[in-house]
């Protein structure tokens, strides 16, 4: 897939690809489909237009076909039987294994066969992105539960050594290819069910292969070795090879085809995949334009090489958007027609138009079961428009779509306004914000007060049934477009609130996510950390002044996943905020301000830390303190502000004394020293025992003052508080939120 295809690792991706005009009597899907793509689609139409979309008379199964080989047949290259009579190969192709196991079951397998009426599977094995490279055993154990499925259930099955990111098959993290297909092959040495897929999707994704004849080389060069490997051991199996610009180049392998090492002349099993997507790549007549995928496909086809296209969608190339039917009409005629195999992307409940079963949507849908039942079948209204689609051209019988409900359109969301960044939503609009196409939250976006400004806001509530993949379910809004750049900035700041409702935010956690969409880096680059947010600890949190629970975030942009650097001008196209579910129960609202870069990771007290105000909330709540009135307060100090009473409560008790002229200063954000004082008063007035001595020393002693050394030397004695790196105290660093919360947890701990 041209795409990210994460969903840990989420995507969304587009691709710089080049689309060209429909064929005559093909509607362009930008000009008429827009948001009515599914109603106004009349397979009956498309069918009379194109004959080769019903039927499936040469789709055989590996118990009637038996063991597959390539064929001269009309001038062309096709696949065929093992008795010579061509066969065409139709079914589907996994997800990412790592990401979507549940549907290697039997009643899966079975449904596919039967139901369906397919021949083939392809097991999508990713390589990086947090698969085979990262944990081998799991996955292969996965694969090749797979190829016992496909086998018990009468498939043809592909194993796919998935490419895509990086795009180079010779990369380092590919090195395992020729021993994980030797293994492969002897455990199943020349068995009439396995097609070997060597590179899913060459591509410049850095390292990438260029997309021209260089590049195929490079591909060339890779497959090789493990062709000779494979015809070696006596494997005559169907070997497929992908080419460059996510395999949409195979007239370049029709130039220079991947040899025979015995006698030097192209191998006489191996065939080329073809990868389009319907919404992206539109047909064209004639073998002329080069870029054309079809066009492509069919100069490949003009000099005497086979296609297999191993992964198709109805989509854009991003996985999202349509679906494309008419012209995918127009493409699986083609297909039918050239007896060229094909496989659709994917079976999967994932948020994406191409996925072939129903996604988890919060407040709309739950998503399919990939386990069918005992029944081994799927009910239609379980399958996406792609997945009934795609079923009905599989078994070659007229398209019937159901009647499905209209998509609800949010109303009353707010104007989109042009994509800025940093985002601060004071103009009403959400600044280029909106939701990405696979979030599982698609809720209304309005800007509300949130800590006193503006920002963008959003309704969730996450599924008592948890997906494998906590993205799945997650709101995963997305600033499209902005091309920015990090320039001299180390840090991506933002401040997220959340308002549960009542009872909705006692278990489980919050996970949240960063990622980027940098062309020069394969349209891919996730922060390789998260911002964890534990639930149950929200009763030690003091709220902002409207009723919301405030967290700072903040993310190193010199900490990426899988080596990835964003130099100063590396333009970042998107940025995409995902608010994922780690069993938790919460439901209510969220709101999004302040997106921006800077420099240090407390940039602002808005941005992170904790103010004297709130710390003070959090040590009245630890001791359960009462104001007996505001006569106690501070000048500075609003009678009607929500903390004041907190304020009052623990300088009546003796825990603060201010900060001079009768002033508390509570909107300052309390730095490490203040809060040690205050925490160990806290601590003799909760106990009724006096604090240690606080003897301890600290490799920065000289910069604790006078009046806070002994309380930091006591803090850390009791526990309370803890040493920085370096067995340094840092007292004049400001107490980020999740910080001042960890203190009052471990002040509870102490007085118990």
């Amino acid at each position: 897939m041209q795409m990210i295809a994460r969903n840990r690792t989420l995507t969304v991706t587009a691709i710089a690809l080049l689309i060209v005009a429909m064929l005559a009597g093909l509607t362009s899907a930008a000009e008429e489909r827009g948001d009515d793509a599914v109603t106004t689609y009349a397979p009956s139409e498309s069918e009379a237009r194109y004959p080769h979309l019903i039927g499936n008379a040469g789709v055989a199964k590996p118990s009637t076909a038996g063991a597959l080989k390539l064929v001269e047949k009309d001038g062309r290259k096709t696949l065929a039987g093992e008795n010579g009579e061509p066969i065409q190969l139709r079914g589907m192709s996994t997800h990412g294994l790592q990401w979507y196991p549940g549907i290697l079951n039997d009643n899966a397998f079975a449904a596919l066969a039967d139901d369906w009426g397919a021949n083939v599977i392809r097991l999508a094995m990713y390589v990086g992105e947090d698969g085979y490279a990262s944990k081998p055993d799991v996955i292969k154990k996965r694969v090749l539960e797979g190829i016992e499925l496909a086998i018990a259930n009468d498939l043809y099955v592909i194993v796919d050594w998935h490419v895509h990111q990086p795009g180079d098959p010779n990369a380092e993290v590919y090195a395992g290819a020729l021993d994980f297909f030797a293994e492969i092959s002897n455990l199943y040495p020349n068995d009439k069910h396995l097609i070997y897929e060597l590179a899913n999707e060459p591509s410049s994704n850095a390292p990438g292969v260029t997309n021209d004849a260089a590049g195929w080389l490079k591909v060339k060069r890779y497959a090789e070795p493990i062709v000779e490997m494979l015809r070696a051991k006596g494997n005559e199996n169907l070997i497929i090879v992908g080419s460059p610009n996510w395999s949409q180049r195979p007239d370049l392998a029709a130039d220079q085809p991947v040899n025979d090492p015995n006698t030097g002349r192209p191998d006489a099993n191996t065939a080329y995949t073809v990868h389009f997507y319907t919404g992206t790549h539109q047909p064209a007549p004639n073998s002329s334009d080069r870029n054309n995928v079809m066009s492509n496909a069919r100069y490949a086809l003009e000099r005497g090489v086979a296609l297999f296209s191993t992964e198709w969608g109805t989509s854009e190339a991003s996985g999202n958007n349509g679906p494309y039917l008419e012209e995918a009409d127009a493409w699986l005629n083609f297909l039918n027609e050239n007896r060229i195999s094909w496989v659709n992307w994917s079976l999967t409940n994932k948020n994406e138009t191409s996925g072939a079963f129903v996604p988890f949507e919060s407040g709309r849908s739950e998503a399919t079961d990939l386990n069918p039942g005992d029944d081994r079948k799927w009910d239609s209204a379980e399958l996406s428009v792609s997945g009934e689609y795609v079923r009905a051209r599989i078994k070659g019988v007229p398209y019937e779509p159901i009647e499905r409900k209209p998509v609800e359109r949010a109303d009353d969301q707010a104007p989109a306004g042009a994509a800025t960044l940093p985002s601060d939503f004071e103009d009403s609009t959400r600044q280029g914000w909106g939701w990405d196409g696979a979030s599982g939250v698609k809720s209304p976006l309005t800007v509300r007060e949130a800590g006193g400004s503006k920002a963008i806001s959003w309704e969730v509530e996450y599924p008592e049934v948890k997906p494998s993949d906590g993205w799945e379910s997650a709101p995963r809004i997305m600033l499209a477009g902005v091309n920015a750049t990090r320039g001299t900035n180390r840090y991506l700041l933002f401040d997220l609130y959340l308002k549960p409702e009542t009872g909705r935010s006692d278990k489980g956690k919050l996970a949240v996510y960063l990622a980027f969409a940098p062309p020069s880096l394969g349209y891919w680059a996730q922060a390789n950390q998260t911002y964890g947010i534990d639930l149950p600890s929200l009763m030690d949190k003091a709220k902002t002044d409207d009723g919301l629970y405030a967290f700072p975030v903040a993310f190193d942009l010199n900490r990426l996943m899988d080596g990835k650097k964003l130099d100063a001008d590396t333009v970042l196209r998107d940025v995409t905020i995902v608010v994922a579910d780690e069993g938790s129960n919460f439901a209510g609202t969220m709101y999004l301000d302040n997106v921006r870069f800077a420099k240090t990771a407390a940039a602002s007290a808005a941005s992170g830390e904790t103010t004297r105000a709130e710390f003070a909330v959090l040590l009245a709540q630890a001791l359960g303190l009462q104001a007996k009135g505001t006569a106690a307060n501070f000048a500075d100090v609003d009678p009607a502000q929500s903390y004041a009473s907190a304020v009052a409560a623990i300088r009546e008790a003796g825990i603060v004394q201010g900060k001079g002229g009768g002033l508390f200063a509570p909107s300052r954000a309390v730095t490490r020293e203040e809060a040690a004082l205050m925490v160990v008063r806290a601590y003799e007035v909760g106990s009724g025992k006096k604090a240690p001595d606080g003897k301890a020393k600290f490799a920065d002693q000289s910069s604790i003052g006078v009046w806070s050394a002994q309380a930091a030397g006591a803090a850390l004695e009791l526990g309370i508080m803890k040493v920085k790196e370096d067995d340094r105290f840092a007292p004049k660093d400001s107490l980020a939120g999740e910080e001042s919360a960890e203190i009052v947890r471990l002040l509870r701990d102490a007085l118990k």
